[in-house]
């Protein structure tokens, strides 16, 4: 093929070569400055997170024990979860003097992003230290920053992203220590890694791996006197690692020998979460072994998927062909390091079988290593794994080229993905699971687990009746949302209960009622085809008005008992009328109502089923009793629309997950449909 002189010469300017005379560092901090810039204009789009309350008052009771207030830490419930970045944002909490909740969340939600910024910034200085390309340092730090995830859950959750951004630095102290060699160095690498296993327990993978590297280092090394720094430098990671890790941990300070109680509790925390996953329900200490490789494949943006894939390939080939240059190689040492931090933690957990929720966000930390895997793939795909420079040949050009433009294509797309999600991108799939039928993507996967997008449900109530007071259904996730709505606002919304709600704010997958007339949404959000939030005005088959009061549910109750003859008698009794299932209880105790109704509806004609459910034979309308249900006179009652198509068998009852059911019942009833 041959190649005019011009072009060539277009692709040597490809260089960019005035660009090259800034340094690299100054290059990444002004990127970092663009996604901090974004971040403080976006920052009052996001809701937050399930823990951050919890996670404060943590950080309080420690801050309270240090200071000498009286308080009994020993029954913190998370005392041995590490507070040292609760702690900066409480520290700055209060050096501001800040009061407003509002304000609070919002100086908190705009630390964690910085941090997390942080956190990309020195992924691309570690990329450009390993392999000297700032090309290839700025797509690391591009694909660390870009995660759509990541990039949300850095707003509103103070443990996961923060604790990814913390591992990426300890990496970059680590190879920083290894690079100079000096006793200051390892003691700076030995405190980072303590501050990142203070965060979470899997940052205890790194001291491993680091002495055994640097055990590695005394056994091809010539000479006593190398052999004695390697043994003071590996003491000082030591000894700066262990005396960080007892200064920043309180519940140490009593007795250190509690290490061994933090490191049991931790790895093994028990918990009964519930999953959905790959469309069935599984409770976190009983997912299967391909539960978080599935979950990292479905929600990694592909550009990187295909680069961290071909990078670790290329690490593991260059590596059997020369395991002793690997393990005497600082660049490809490093490579097998970050192949290790990845592969390691997902081995572990499949082998203790760990307890495993809310999709993989609890190892959010391996992003970093893969887009370090990603900087080698694209590194070897463009050439330069063989020592070529651009001037070595025409091809090596093109092939350059090509590769590099092709990765800059992959992170456009990926910008674009997140710019059209925004402020959702925490729900972001790729192209490998099903994103086009309807509802598809929300029966197969927890969506938004967290329910950060109620605030914009909130948002829209409070433009949509601006002179009004809202009342809304009583739900934790409106309780903790609230804070950070302006002071003014906030006083407008009036929690209620179930029957003295106007309005349902959520994102359950299962308030697919709002589909019907009998319940109309008045705001929906959806992401790929799936409800990710919606706000209900709940009405009653029986009711004119947006609820009933007590006198309503009474009457109600007196006309469908009327005829005495359920369709089912359990722990509630089951009829059927005016196109709607009614469950009834004459003593009724909270508790009864707690627990989440299931109804599994099969039709006479499977083809009237949703598209997404006809693989299954039957449509979960599985729902909470409050939505419309209602107490009077010690006595409850509820109902649930039927559809508008025959059906001919319905199962119902109620179950707890984790646990069961409680009760259940299955009847016939012969063609009957809502006919609505």
């Amino acid at each position: 093929m041959y190649h005019s002189p011009a072009m060539l010469s277009m692709l040597r300017r490809c260089r960019f070569t005035p660009l090259r005379r800034v340094p690299f560092p100054a290059l990444a901090l002004g990127v970092c400055l663009v996604f901090a810039a974004v971040g403080v204009g976006t920052l009052d789009d996001y809701g937050v997170g399930a823990d951050e309350t919890h996670h404060r008052e943590t950080s309080i009771a420690i801050a309270d024990y240090i200071l000498g207030n009286p308080y009994e830490f020993s029954t913190e419930h998370d005392r041995f979860y590490g507070a040292t970045f609760e702690m900066l944002l409480l520290l700055a909490e209060r050096g501001l003097g800040l009061q407003d909740s509002r304000s609070i969340h919002l100086v908190r939600h705009l630390m964690i992003h910085l941090f997390f910024i942080v956190g990309g910034f020195c992924c691309g200085l570690l990329a450009y230290r390993m392999f000297g390309s700032r090309w290839i340092a700025l797509l690391a730090m591009l694909l660390f920053l870009l995660h759509p995830r990541l990039y949300a859950h850095s707003f509103f959750n103070s443990k996961d992203p923060p604790f990814a951004a913390m591992f990426m630095i300890a990496l970059y102290f680590t190879h920083r220590a290894f690079r100079k060699d000096t006793l200051g160095a390892f003691a700076l690498c030995g405190a980072a890694v303590a501050l990142t296993a203070n965060m979470r327990i899997f940052g205890l993978i790194l001291p491993p791996m680091i002495l055994a590297m640097r055990g590695l280092d005394w056994r091809f090394a010539v000479g006593a006197a190398r052999r004695q720094r390697i043994i003071i430098t590996g003491a000082g990671f030591l000894a700066a690692g262990a005396f960080t890790i007892y200064i920043i941990s309180p519940f140490l300070w009593e007795n250190p020998f509690r290490a061994v109680d933090w490191v049991a509790i931790l790895s093994q925390h028990p918990t009964r979460v519930v999953n959905l996953f790959m469309g069935r329900i599984v409770v976190a200490d009983e997912v299967p072994p391909h539960y978080i490789p599935v979950w990292f494949m479905v929600t990694a943006p592909p550009a990187a998927l295909l680069l961290g894939g071909a990078g670790a390939a290329a690490v593991c080939w260059r590596a059997f062909r020369g395991p002793i240059a690997a393990l005497r190689s600082g660049e490809l040492r490093f490579l097998v390091l970050s192949l290790g931090c990845f592969a390691l933690p997902i081995a572990v957990v499949i082998v203790l079988q760990s307890n495993t929720y809310n999709g993989w966000r609890h190892f959010y930390f391996l992003w970093g290593p893969f887009c370090l895997l990603a900087a080698a793939g694209l590194h070897w795909l463009a050439g330069n794994g063989g020592g070529k420079r651009w001037d070595g040949g025409r091809y090596r050009m093109l092939q350059r080229v090509v590769v590099y433009g092709a990765a800059g294509a992959g992170m456009i797309s990926i910008g674009a993905a997140m710019v059209s999600l925004h402020p959702n991108q925490h729900v972001y799939f790729n192209a490998l699971v099903d994103r086009e039928t309807p509802g598809r993507l929300a029966g197969r996967f927890d969506l938004g687990y967290w329910e950060p997008s109620l605030l914009q449900g909130l948002k829209y109530l409070l433009e949509r009746y601006p002179d009004a007071t809202v009342n809304v259904l009583d739900r934790p996730p409106v309780v903790r949302n609230l804070p950070i709505l302006p002071a003014a606002e906030r006083g407008r919304i009036a929690l209620s209960e179930g029957w003295a709600a106007d309005f349902h704010v959520g994102n359950d997958i299962n308030m697919r009622a709002r589909a019907m007339a009998s319940e109309p949404a008045v705001y929906t959000i959806r992401a790929y085809g799936s409800d990710l939030l919606a706000v209900v005005a709940p009405r009653l088959v029986w009711g004119d008005g947006v609820r009933p009061g007590e006198d309503a549910y009474r009457a109600a109750y007196r006309a469908v008992t009327a005829g005495g003859n359920p369709a089912a008698r359990s722990d509630f009794e089951v009829y059927i009328g005016d196109g709607a299932l009614y469950y009834v209880k004459d003593d009724c105790a909270p508790a009864d109502t707690a627990a989440r109704v299931v109804l599994h509806l099969y039709p006479v004609d499977k083809g009237d089923l949703p598209a997404y459910r006809r693989e299954y034979g039957f449509d979960n309308r599985s729902f909470n009793f409050d939505w419309r249900g209602g107490y009077f006179d010690g006595k409850c009652i509820t109902q649930e629309p039927l559809p508008d198509y025959p059906v001919a068998r319905i199962r119902t009852g109620q179950w707890v997950p984790g646990e069961g059911d409680i009760w259940q019942a299955e009847f016939r009833v012969g063609g009957l449909g809502g006919g609505r």
